[in-house]
């Protein structure tokens, strides 16, 4: 023990001045994060409206009961300093008993180090004692803990080191005191070091769940416990380096039957969402790369990829000096099993030192543990932060780039996969520190063994480095097209999840799973491509070493002549595996920077593309809204410039133009803006809003700043002072609803004022609605607003701009969704009622008639020009007005007035009786129950159709409530399922069998076992030859032993890559077949389950978890075998080897081992359940604000969703947090239980003189392998178990119920229906066994090319007739008939192929015009321009050609013009104009128009009545519509209440009737339309 203690007093006393320094150096008050003090740019003053970031998301957690863990953790660190007190005793003793000795041999001056030493150590503890805030009390933690660990380690190394002298209790007189006072010493120092490692460094803490997750979340905890707060804050040192505060973690996951996210603890407060985008955005606005003058170019990526290694700096730092560290320690293994084995070749007999070195080797083990386990928690640090970092920047303005980004699809791309593989380089990142250090002590170790030899056998590696280089850019080139691929594949799912109506309607879904397997097929081809170069870098992975090995020994036997021992042999070949990993993780690294290069690449082209304008604050925001002779086109290709410019729509729509705007709209009052279709007035409303590019001129008009709803949430206004000047809001002409209830729609984060809210209610024509509606103005949105009607969904977009503070409101086309009595209560009620008194109006619409009243100035525009601006009077004076409204209708005054007073009559009526009646009814005859009636429209589900106009007094509706007895609202998009506990047996079956048949499993299997079998018989023939007789050697040469060695690697080398080459055959067959079956279950799945599911979530499945099953789960499945294979081959041969003690241990370990396993299997499986889980809001959210960008912007709603997002990013990080947590708390287990098993198998070496030393080095490689083996068993395994629950998620949506079969026999004619005869025969349709009949016997007979109109009122069943002729809601009685053939008694796909529906919704796909309209190829180029022109979207033949510089071209007469993703680039009514002119090119017998015109100025739409009655002359048509002028020359019309049909004749005939309820409407509408309605009505 006394040989060595100068050099230790050394190491001691440098330690010692180092931590002193450390000590005097540190900043007298380290705060905790700092929130920062600047705006935007440099001005300071400026507030930053994107600063979400509150002082509390920042700070760690509120501490739980201080005062006793302070009180607690003083007593234990006077313990600690009492124990070090007690040492510097002893080490005083020592050094006064060297001076009186005075022997040779003993150092004073290393004894004068120790004492300074146990006093510098003593006199820390002491201060530490009075230390309780956690920053100092930590810091003096840290210090003591390595001060008082090292001369530990240090004394026992020396200590268990065999003695020159020999050592027994015998001579214990001839030994010196002084040895006995450094056992003592030894003593103290580890009790002290246990004490110290194991004190917290901080105490419990707790933070409220509400302030970073969703009320939901926090509602579904099951653990109560207060101590919410990631433990690694106060953990102690011990706790740290061995996770222990993750096994709080593990234990809850695995005793808890699922675990919610809330259960979970919070991240610290620096790994928090709010805090990295902060530091984030500050390093993007503020950190710039320069070198001289050299400075990267914009969308390379090198500047983002500097700012993201400024910001995490410090962990990455701490990254590389542990990846050095434990480079080093990566040979202790390798060192002592070389010394171990050499000792047993030179002298069985002496086991002290033997014993020696098996410790030792036993504590370089633990050492490579501790620098992993650090290294890797710094490797999750990076990832996370990383990974939030660039999700939240990506959040704070969405715009598109045209060139790359397109569609909305490709940002999704952007933001859910390319931040993914950013971030997931993060823990790659350290193999470019570690591997060319394990390189170079490897080949000094290797020289030390095999000596030149080793130089020619690493001389072959550099033939295979050309090699990876060209496979590694072949991998990014696969990767790049399988990127591609996957994109198209993703955005072409997006848009059929989002058209899957029309696709239905149409029976199209056929046709279109054909068009996305052709995608998917070309995404597998890459896939396996992607494959099979992996299987080829297997073999150079494999193989390098193996030739290494072979040309080494070849040259060290055969060339040289040496003599191969069993130390040499088998530490060479440790040496030669451990260098395979640092060889191959180089080129690895490599792939993946490359990989995560293009997607840093990606994000930084986007996050550099032109933003919108800033916007000031409103206090020097201008208030006049005004074009100074301004030309404005829509958003065009567009890099960071001058020019900013936002996203209205992200294809150009070529070139259109409003040219030379001289506008000044009045303020406080209501202004019109009128037009044909596609004159460019919604682009008019979008210029105001800074959401258009102004080419010339200037437009003011004041805009929100991006955190005015964020600011007003938080305030309580009087309603005096509610309506905020300069603030805007805007409704779309296609509304844009988020998945919540309709209250908090209207609300959108306001404060709730209960009169303000039921006067909106009133004025937008709600009330009736909500009374309908089961769970009220509580009743959940679909995803984009999928279960209310167009109506219904533009009244509910304008009550959030109604029920919003703003002073200025964009209104486009609120009244074309809405029947006629609606708009004249809207009109009224709302855009001249009391709310919007004093506000600023700009109203787009075609209602010119209506809405001219009460204008007080009118913009008209033609074609991108302003053909008229000024007062109502000279409008009403121009010739303008007369090609804007009905034909022979000019008397607006006359009709307004009349219409208001039908208005003020049924006021009164509504107050006298409790029941809603329609406004501009008189009340018809109450007792036969008929309620009134109105033109409506109607939807996709009922009681989803247009609401009638009824005026309703809160009082009313408050007493309504009240009677109303109140349940939880339904649910209509239920919560995310997941599994919980293990894989369920059928998956597994499922997976298996998808990878093929009989015939694959049995090569599979061959190729397996044979494979497991080579490593032993390479070992074991390496044992044979090293262990060899002398003069059986000599007799045999070294040529004979090393062929057959070289032979059974080769062999064994090749079984290991057909084994690859087998099981990527497997996956790739069985990602085909998982797809198809997925793809067929989504798209024949009935209607109601697209209206209950989110199309995140349905993303979620076709997206990530098949880009897992792809590209995961079969490497997960393959190599879970292999390594078990391996492990199992490799415990038999220790065994045998080992014999009885061996297998007795071995058990015990064995069952340690299955414990820890299996307690991290569950835990690691629910972690990636919660982590898929938490993935669907984020895509949702990511969705929801990509598609309503221009809204947000318009009411200053960006910083909410900004922080919503945030909410989302924290939510879905923790659980990814914890399950690298979990994982590296596995990590230090295994190695740990390792370590015992080395440790176990050196014993029984060493124990037994009948193990040769070859034998020895056998069994020990194969233990140092097990431990490898079973670590990666376990992990790929619960790799495999998550991947599966990707499996599960897809199974799950694989077994839908479908609708009835596509085609049942005997099919009906090509050319049925030929006639277009309808009977209804006592139909009853409901739309769930225990829900109330809808329609109730319904009878009707309808001739062969009759044309009828179908009105009706909210709930009236109109929208249920019509979807129950395409069988979306099948007949409960009674039947439908279409020309003799019973409609239930054939296939679906012949009945929708047959007939045709334009829906109120237009939906049109991307690509072409022509692919839009002809999506098949079936037509000629002929025919589709005739359809154009029957619609009128083309002038006719003999209008003269444009010439290619017209400005405002007509698009349409291009065929090629693109459609973008939705087909944004057309205005509402131009595509249903679209949609119409699809039909006309189908030309079915029998046609329904659901509200098809809705959003097509007057004019086109008399144009486009007359095509149809010249187009379908033959065909039945039933038209659902709210303009009485569409239906009123029809054959017949029917009026439907409450599910019965109460009027169906000629319209004249009920017109001729003055009780009748078609009289009553048509009556409604003004004296003048009136009479002009009798007269067609007399005409027809």
């Amino acid at each position: 023990m006394l040989e060595y203690q100068l050099p230790i007093a050394g190491a001691l006393a440098v330690t010692a001045v180092g931590s002193l320094v450390l000590l005097l150096r540190r900043p007298k008050d380290e705060g905790k994060i700092q929130l920062p003090t600047h705006g935007e740019g440099d001005n300071s003053l400026v507030h930053d409206p994107f600063d979400v970031t509150k002082p509390e998301d920042v700070i760690d957690g509120y501490p739980i009961d201080e005062e006793m863990f302070w009180s607690k953790v003083r007593l234990w660190k006077v313990v600690a300093c009492l124990l070090l007190g007690a040492n510097l005793v002893l080490q005083a003793l020592a050094l006064g008993w060297t001076f009186v000795v005075d022997e040779e041999g003993y150092n004073k001056y290393a004894y004068v180090l120790h004492t300074i030493y146990a006093f510098y150590v003593t006199v820390l503890a002491g201060c530490a004692v009075y230390q309780n805030t956690v920053d100092t009390h930590a810091t003096y933690i840290i210090h003591l803990a390595s001060l008082t660990f090292l001369p530990t380690i240090l004394l026992f190394v020396v200590a268990i080191f065999p003695s020159s002298r020999p050592f027994s209790v015998n001579l214990a007189q001839a030994i010196p005191f002084i040895v006995w006072l450094s056992y003592a010493a030894l003593l103290l120092y580890f009790i002290a070091t246990y004490i110290i490692c194991t004190i917290p460094m901080g105490p419990p803490l707790h933070f409220p769940p509400e302030a970073i997750y969703s009320e939901k979340t926090v509602k579904s905890a099951t653990n109560t416990d207060q101590n919410n707060v990631c433990g690694i804050v106060g953990a102690s040192v011990w706790s740290y380096l061995l996770f222990n505060y993750t096994t709080k973690v593990v234990m809850l996951g695995y005793t808890s039957e699922s675990l919610e996210i809330c259960d979970l603890p919070i991240v610290p407060g620096n790994m928090r969402a709010t805090h990295l985008y902060t530091s984030m955005r500050k390093a993007i606005r503020t950190v710039r790369w320069r070198l001289r003058c050299w400075k990267p170019r914009v969308g390379t990526g090198w500047q983002l990829g500097y700012q993201l290694l400024r910001v995490n700096i410090l962990p990455l730092t701490g990254l590389v000096t542990l990846a050095m560290v434990s480079a080093c320690l990566f040979y202790t293994s390798p060192f002592f099993l070389r010394q171990l084995v050499s000792y047993l070749e030179s002298d069985p007999e002496r086991r002290d030192r033997s014993l020696g070195w098996f410790y030792v080797a036993l504590t370089g083990q633990l050492w490579s543990i501790a620098t992993t386990t650090v290294q890797t928690l710094v490797r999750k640090d990076v990832a996370s932060s990383s990974s939030t970092a660039d999700r939240s920047t990506n959040g704070e303005t969405a715009q598109d780039n045209e060139d790359d980004f397109s569609s909305k699809a490709q940002i999704m791309t952007l933001m859910t996969t390319d931040v993914d593989r950013v971030s997931d380089f993060s823990w790659h990142m350290f193999s470019l520190v570690d591997s060319p250090i394990e390189i170079v002590i490897g080949t000094i170790f290797l020289y030390s063994l095999l000596g030149v030899s080793c130089f020619i056998g690493l001389a072959v590696t550099c033939l295979f480095l050309p090699l990876n280089h060209y496979g590694g850019k072949v991998v990014v080139r696969a990767q790049e097209s399988l990127m591609k691929t996957r994109d198209e594949r993703v955005a072409l799912m997006n848009e059929i999840l989002g058209a899957i109506r029309m696709l239905k309607f149409m029976a199209w879904e056929r046709s279109f799973e054909r068009k996305v397997l052709s995608v998917r097929e070309k995404e597998l081809k890459y896939q396996k491509l992607s494959y099979m170069i992996e299987v080829l870098f297997n073999a150079l992975w494999d193989g390098s070493p193996i030739f290494v090995t072979i040309v080494a020994f070849w040259h060290f036997a055969v060339v040289r002549g040496q003599t191969l021992t069993p130390s040499i042999a088998f530490t060479s070949i440790l040496v030669f595996n451990e260098m395979k990993f640092a060889l191959n993780a180089l080129p690895e690294t490599f792939i993946n920077m490359l990989q995560s290069f293009v997607s840093l690449r990606r994000i930084e082209k986007y996050m550099n593309g032109a933003e919108v304008m800033p916007v000031p604050p409103l206090s020097v925001q201008t208030r006049t809204i005004a074009f100074q002779n301004a030309t404005i086109t829509w958003p065009q290709d567009r890099v960071q410039s001058g020019s900013a410019t936002p996203s209205a729509a992200s294809t150009p729509r070529h070139k259109f133009m409003l040219l030379d705007l001289a506008l000044s709209f009045p303020e406080g009052k209501l202004s019109l803006v009128c037009g044909k279709l596609g004159s460019g007035k919604t682009l008019l409303l979008l210029a105001l809003l800074g959401e258009a590019d102004v080419l010339a001129g200037q437009v003011v008009c004041p805009r929100s700043p991006p955190d005015a709803l964020a600011q007003f949430a938080e305030q309580v206004a009087t309603p005096e002072e509610w309506i905020v000047e300069g603030v805007c809001a805007y409704v779309p002409q296609s509304a844009w609803l988020r998945n919540a209830s309709i209250k908090d729609n209207i609300l959108f984060n306001l404060p709730y004022d209960e009169e303000r809210y039921q006067k909106t209610l009133e004025a937008c024509a709600l009330v009736s609605d909500l009374l309908i509606l089961e769970d009220g103005d509580a009743s959940e949105i679909g995803e984009r607003g999928v279960n209310l009607s167009g109506g219904q969904k533009a009244r509910v977009s304008l009550a959030r701009a109604v029920y919003s503070r703003a002073s200025i409101l964009f209104l486009d086309d609120v009244l074309s969704a809405v029947d006629a009595h609606t708009a004249h209560h809207l009109y009224h009620q709302c855009l001249m009622g009391d709310l919007m008194r004093g506000r600023t109006i700009i109203l787009v619409s075609h209602h010119v008639q209506l809405c001219m009243s009460g204008a007080s100035y009118v913009v008209a525009l033609d074609n991108g020009h302003v053909i008229f601006q000024g007062d109502r009077d000279a409008f009403q004076a121009s010739d303008v007005v007369g090609t804007l409204v009905h034909s022979g209708d000019d008397d607006a005054e006359e009709k307004d007035k009349d219409a208001s007073q039908a208005t003020e009559a049924v006021m009164t009526d509504a107050r006298s009786h409790a029941t809603p009646v329609l406004i501009g009814e008189e009340v018809g005859n109450t007792d036969l129950g008929e309620a009134a009636v109105a033109a409506t429209p109607t939807v996709e589900t009922e009681p989803s159709s247009e609401t009638s106009s009824t005026a309703f007094t809160s009082e009313e509706a408050s007493k309504a409530d009240k009677a109303k007895d109140r349940k939880a609202p339904r649910k209509l998009v239920e919560e995310e399922r997941r599994a919980v506990g293990h894989i369920k047996r059928d998956i597994w079956e499922t997976y298996i069998k998808a990878l093929g048949g009989w015939k694959y499993w049995s090569v599979f299997v061959v190729a397996l076992v044979l494979s497991a079998l080579s490593p032993i018989l390479e070992n074991w023939w390496l044992k044979t030859w090293s262990g060899a007789d002398p003069v059986e050697a000599e007799r045999n040469g070294p040529v004979f032993y090393i062929t057959i060695y070289a032979t059974v690697t080769l062999v064994g080398l090749f079984l290991n890559v057909f084994r690859f080459y087998v099981l990527y055959t497997g996956s790739i067959n069985a990602s085909t077949v998982l797809y198809k079956r997925l793809l067929e279950a989504i798209l024949f799945a009935n209607i109601r389950f697209h209206d209950t599911v989110s199309r995140g979530r349905l993303l979620n499945r076709f997206g990530k978890d098949f880009e897992g099953i792809d590209s995961k789960t079969a490497d997960n499945f393959g190599r879970s075998v292999f390594y078990g294979f391996a492990a199992l081959t490799t415990i038999v041969t220790v065994s045998v080897v080992g014999g009885i003690p061996f297998i007795c241990a071995g058990v015990f370990l064995g069952y340690m081992y299955y414990s820890v396993a299996k307690v991290y299997g569950q835990t690691a499986r629910d972690m990636r359940r919660l982590d898929s889980v938490t993935r669907s809001p984020l895509y949702s959210i990511y969705g929801e604000t990509i598609a309503g960008v221009t809204i947000l912007r318009a009411f200053g709603a960006s910083s909410m969703f900004l922080r919503d997002m945030i909410r989302c990013v924290d939510t879905n990080a923790n659980p990814y947090y914890w399950m690298w947590g979990v994982n590296r708390w596995l990590s230090t287990r295994f190695n740990l239980l390792s370590c015992a098993l080395i440790g176990l198998t050196g014993f029984v070496a060493v124990l037994s003189p009948s193990i040769s030393a070859a034998l020895a080095g056998f069994a020990l490689t194969f233990a140092s392998n097990v431990t490898h083996n079973l670590l990666f068993l376990v992990r790929r395994f619960v790799g495999l178990e998550q991947s599966m629950v990707a499996l599960e998620r897809v199974k799950e949506y694989s077994e839908l119920k479908r609708e009835p079969a596509e085609f049942i026999e005997p099919r009906p004619n090509s050319n049925w229906p030929e006639k277009g005869h309808i009977k209804c025969e006592d139909l009853v349709i409901r739309y769930a066994p225990d829900l109330p009949d809808v329609l109730h016997h319904i009878d009707f007979e309808i001739m062969p090319g009759e044309k009828v109109g179908i009105l009706g009122r909210t709930g009236s069943g109109k929208s249920t007739l019509a979807l129950s002729f395409f069988r979306f809601v099948e007949a409960t009685e009674g039947r439908i008939v279409i020309d003799d053939i019973d409609i239930s008694k054939i296939g679906l796909t012949d009945l929708r192929g047959k007939l045709t529906i334009i829906p109120q919704d237009p939906t049109i796909l991307s690509g072409t015009l022509r692919s839009t309209l002809d999506v098949f190829d079936e037509y000629t180029d002929a025919e589709i321009f005739e359809a154009l022109r029957r619609v009128h979207l083309i002038p006719s033949e003999d209008s003269p050609e444009e010439t290619p510089d017209t400005i405002n071209a007509n698009i349409f007469r291009n065929l090629d013009s693109a459609v973008s993703e939705g087909g944004e680039n057309f205005s509402t009514g131009e595509k249903q104009l679209l949609c119409m002119a699809r039909a006309i090119l189908k030309r079915s017998r029998v046609l329904v128009m659901d509200e098809a015109t809705a959003s097509v100025d007057y004019a086109t739409d008399e144009l486009i009545s007359k095509t149809i009655r010249q187009e379908f002359a033959t065909s039945t048509i039933l038209t659902i519509a709210h303009r009485l002028r569409t239906v009123i020359d029809y054959d017949r019309v029917m009026i439907l209440d409450t599910g019965r049909v109460v009027e169906f004749d000629r319209p004249a005939t009920l017109l001729a009737d003055p009780n009748s309820n078609f009289y009553r409407l048509c009556k409604a509408t003004g004296k003048k339309e009136f009479s002009v309605l009798k007269k067609m009505a007399g005409a027809a």
